[in-house]
């Protein structure tokens, strides 16, 4: 295919090359010629509406919008003629009359801009100075370059109420310009449609479609609207009130493994921002709702400790790092490799996760390391990490013939993965959806099945299987499609990709499932596997993990398997010492002594920690991670620590020295690094591609072994059946839902959601908390009613669902007065 020869124009008398397809206003930006626009983005079709744009051509009658008309060959365009320029001036004159817009022409807009910082925070913006968006505004950019000095026609303000109740942001539409760039990328983009023009004149406004809120729509909360606002319609919750941003650091989301690049925005010290990378090319600017607002609550939690703590029989006491250091270097000293149990984050960065297992084999000679990962899967461990590190990547959705997910949900994560898929959808892909409480892309799923954990195998098999029984089919909740005949012809095709979601690790029949998976993939299918441990394939690179060297994974011909030897880590022997890494699980093998080396507590520890040493986040320091399809990616360090923390691998260099047996000598990110290099061939670029062996020697023991339960039939004692997914939206061994404000909001996490015709039965109402037991097992929640699930079935998002036994299970519900 021949190139096509690059057209030539002229702008402003001065003759340009441009490549053919580009707009005129794409051609003259590219060249730095200014001419304004608010309706325009890059990566949004051209749209033509808030007419600033306007040119005149030579050959075209009026004045074209710039952005909505494509270069030819020999176009003569002039940008800023007298004429112009009146237009523009009017065309803004008539789009402020509906806009705050004093302070634009005011003559103290100087000094008051100095000296009036703090007159900001008020309920409604009537002017510059009190918007969040003030000196960050492409509105103010816009009358500034035009030269607009006056407006003579009246302000009509149209005195909508702000739109607060919905997590995350707040909105203004006061300040609406309707440009419609919300609409655009919510639509196009994130093609999720949750907004749209409502009512029309001057009593347009844009929002969810028959006056419902957000969350009642589906909106994911990925904030694509907020980033593509030009005016301050739209603020952050956290950080309206911040200021404009003094520095701006490309970095890595580290909340999944998916990677996605962010832009952090920090002022004076202090993360007040995350903003999506549309450039960049792991995610496309598809950040999800942990990566946009999730991160600056965290890094800048007030629960954060400001200094080292010892445990005494009076309390905790603050000391010093030195004290800190030779008290954990004491306590690791005097043991021997077996009573000793370093317990690590699969969250961390490599550097961290190098750092580990040179700390615990070289100066503590034991190969004690084990992580949350271990203890979560037990004996599904290898199947899980075979499946994991032969993910095919995300371009394999694209080219799929037919898409079956399962367990997958890509509201609030997973984004990129969720958006690939509904474009694959658009191109005609046929997609079956398996969930158990539904799923953001049943809209999309030809086939939609919401059923029980316990359930998913006979739907498995059913892509195999012909018959099958009607009154099976009924049960498992198909929602469209004509059944396993119809699932067999649409998975007849020879691309057929599975993505699996999280889901499946809480599910109690999750051996059966990843057996099922095991054997799909090697029928051909491409297997796409989101899980929650960000740096997985880090961990299993750097070998911090009992039995498994650095270095070792990295295989060195297809089809290459190690054995995998955990016994050092057996998480059922008694330790006298356990050291937590960026960890904070709720059950632990018996112990004497805890370090608990952490940004933030975690009062669900089985015990209170003796020593609590505070770490650095990856905010606040360098280094990398390694994503789910194996590309290695940077993190940069944004901000200073938090009260001067030091990063984990620091933390451990010290008491390595303080030991005094063997110097690790990490003095900075940089010196981990060459270790690694040195110890780890291709580090960190990979260059030839990233091949991982497979696993087959046998895990540690689960901690309490269980088998997966059958959902015992409804009674008169247990009239209810729960269907219940795991919250496993965490980061460090801390659920976000505890940190950031907004997250508790998202799918009703934490709350029993019940029919609003039950509920009324039963004489409890939203918010009210009652007890749900089954079997034993007994826990306390808040109530919230919904008309979109039936009668007898109750649903539930919680980090503490693992004692119901069973996916569905038969529950019974009772109110705390009773």
């Amino acid at each position: 295919m021949t190139k096509e020869k690059p057209f030539q124009i002229t702008i402003d008398n001065q003759r340009f090359e441009v490549s053919p397809g580009d707009t005129i206003l794409q051609a003259a930006r590219s060249k730095g010629i200014f001419i304004p626009s608010l309706c325009t983005l890059e990566h949004l079709p051209s749209y033509g509406a808030c007419r600033l744009c306007i040119v005149e051509v030579d050959g075209l009658r009026g004045f074209p919008t710039s952005c909505t008309t494509p270069v030819e060959n020999g176009m003569v365009i002039r940008t800023d003629t007298a004429e112009i320029r009146t237009l523009r001036q009017e065309i803004l004159k008539l789009l402020l009359s509906e806009h705050p817009a004093s302070c634009l022409f005011c003559e103290e807009e100087e000094t008051c801009k100095q000296f009036q910082g703090t007159i900001r925070k008020v309920g409604l913006t009537t002017g510059c100075r009190y918007c969040p968006n003030d000196d960050r505004c492409e509105l103010q950019d816009v009358v500034e370059k035009i030269g607009l000095t006056e407006t003579s026609y009246p302000v009509y303000y149209r005195n909508l109420p702000a739109e607060k109740s919905d997590p995350f942001y707040d909105r203004d539409y006061n300040l609406c310009v309707l440009c419609g760039r919300c609409v655009r990328v919510c639509s196009t983009v994130r093609l999720n449609g949750t907004l749209s023009f409502k009512q029309r004149g001057k009593k347009t406004t844009i929002g969810p479609a028959f006056d419902r809120s957000h969350l009642e729509a589906g909106c994911e909360f990925c904030g694509a609207c907020l980033t593509a606002c030009p005016t301050g319609a739209l603020s952050s919750k956290v950080g309206k009130w911040a200021g404009k941003p003094d520095r701006e650091t490309k970095s890595t989301c580290v909340y999944c493994p998916v990677g996605c690049q962010v832009r952090v925005q920090s002022r004076r010290g202090e993360v007040v921002d995350v903003l999506p990378d549309y450039d960049s090319p792991i995610d496309g600017g598809l950040v999800c709702v942990k990566g946009r607002f999730g991160v600056p609550e965290y890094v800048n939690s007030p629960a954060r400790p400001t200094k080292p703590k010892i445990r005494t029989k009076l309390g905790y006491e603050e000391v010093t790092w030195r004290t800190a250091i030779e008290t954990a270097a004491k306590r690791l000293a005097e043991c021997k490799p077996d009573d000793l149990l370093v317990m690590v984050s699969p969250q961390l960065s490599n550097e961290d996760l190098f750092a580990v297992q040179a700390f615990t084999r070289e100066v503590l000679d034991s190969d004690a390391i084990t992580s949350s990962l271990v203890m979560d899967l037990g004996e599904d461990l290898i199947p899980f990490v075979n499946l994991a590190a032969k993910s095919s990547p995300p371009e394999a959705i694209g080219k799929a013939h037919a898409i079956l997910t399962v367990g997958f949900d890509s509201t609030y994560g997973y984004s990129p993965l969720g958006v690939a898929v509904k474009q694959a959808v658009q191109n005609q892909t046929p997609l079956v959806s398996i969930t158990t409480l539904g799923s953001n892309l049943d809209m999309q799923a030809e086939i939609g099945v919401h059923a029980g954990t316990t359930e998913w195998p006979a739907v498995l098999d059913s892509l195999t299987k012909t018959t099958t029984d009607q009154k099976k089919r009924k049960k498992r909740g198909e929602t469209n499609g004509d059944g396993p005949g119809r699932l067999k012809e649409i998975f007849s095709v020879p691309k057929r990709l599975l993505l699996i979601g999280p889901q499946v690790l809480g599910a109690e029949n999750r051996s059966e499932l990843l057996d099922r998976f095991a054997v799909m993939a090697q029928a051909g299918w491409d297997i796409i596997l989101a899980h929650p441990y960000t740096n997985l394939l880090g961990m299993l690179i750097m070998g911090a993990l009992s039995g498994l060297k650095p270095g070792r994974m990295l295989a060195a011909s297809s089809g290459e398997t190690i054995q995998l030897n955990t016994t050092a880590a057996d998480p059922t022997k008694r330790r006298k010492v356990i050291y937590l890494v960026g960890e904070a699980p709720s059950v632990l093998p018996d112990h004497d002594y805890l370090i608990y080396q952490n940004a933030l507590p975690a009062p669900w520890l089985p015990r209170d920690p003796d020593l609590i040493l505070p770490s650095a986040l990856f905010t606040e320091t360098s280094g990398t991670m390694v994503n789910l399809w194996g590309k290695t990616l940077r993190i940069e360090k944004a901000v200073e620590p938090f009260a001067d923390a030091p990063p984990d691998w620091s933390i451990l260099s010290e008491i390595a020295e303080a030991i005094g047996k063997k110097k690790l000598g990490y003095g900075q990110t940089d010196a981990v690094q060459a270790a690694i290099r040195k110890g780890i061939k291709g580090f960190p670029e990979f260059k030839k591609g990233l091949q991982l062996a497979g696993l087959t020697a046998p895990s540690t023991k689960k901690l309490e072994k269980k088998k997966a339960a059958k959902p015992k039939g409804l009674t008169s004692a247990r009239p209810f059946l729960l269907y219940w997914k795991m919250d496993q939206d965490s980061y460090r061994g801390i659920p976000l839902a505890e940190v950031v404000t907004g997250m508790k909001a998202l799918g009703n996490r934490g709350l029993l959601v019940i029919s609003a015709e039950d509920a009324l039965r039963m004489g409890v109402v939203d918010n009210q908390t009652v007890t749900m037991s089954s079997d034993g097992a007994s826990a306390e929640f808040c109530v919230r009613t919904s008309a979109d699930i039936g009668l007898g079935t109750v649903h539930l998002i919680s980090q503490h669902t693992a004692s119901f036994a069973g996916n569905p299970c038969a529950v019974q519900i009772r109110r705390i007065d009773e």
